[in-house]
């Protein structure tokens, strides 16, 4: 008798959208290609692959205008600036320290809002964390 019932809860469902699979594809794209990289035949030097070719443990997507996620803030009625990093993958606390070496700022410059995965800096510095970015293709 169970047999005979329609099973209508394994109906097909709808293809996903294209911003879904580009997201998605593209994380793909990169996890292949660092295994692909690695999986190359014979020994590997420290020679052969320079420090800045190693893959980064984080990846900041772009917006979909193709701008970087950075927003400056104003709080405290404008006293307190701030500078917000957005949509960031991978390792968090790796990008923020990062950015702490570039800029030579203290721990207390440079926060993560784990619940959100945002990095917050203290002070207006969108130019500085942009060019920082683009410096490492990111």
């Amino acid at each position: 008798m169970a047999s005979s019932t329609p099973l209508l809860f394994l109906r097909p469902m709808a293809l996903p959208r294209p911003s879904t699979l580009h997201r998605f594809l593209g994380i793909a794209k990169a996890s292949t290609t660092a295994t692909t990289s690695s999986s190359s035949p014979g020994p590997r030097t420290p020679t052969q692959a320079p420090a800045a070719a190693q893959p980064k443990p984080y990846r900041v997507t772009l917006t979909p205008s193709k701008n970087y996620p950075i927003y400056t803030l104003a709080k405290r009625g404008g006293n307190m600036k701030l500078t917000k990093l957005k949509r960031i993958e991978g390792d968090v606390n790796a990008l923020r320290n990062d950015l702490r070496e570039a800029f030579g700022v203290d721990e207390k410059e440079v926060k993560i809002n784990q619940l959100t995965r945002h990095i917050i800096v203290k002070g207006h510095k969108k130019p500085e964390i942009e060019k920082f970015l683009k410096e490492r293709h990111l």
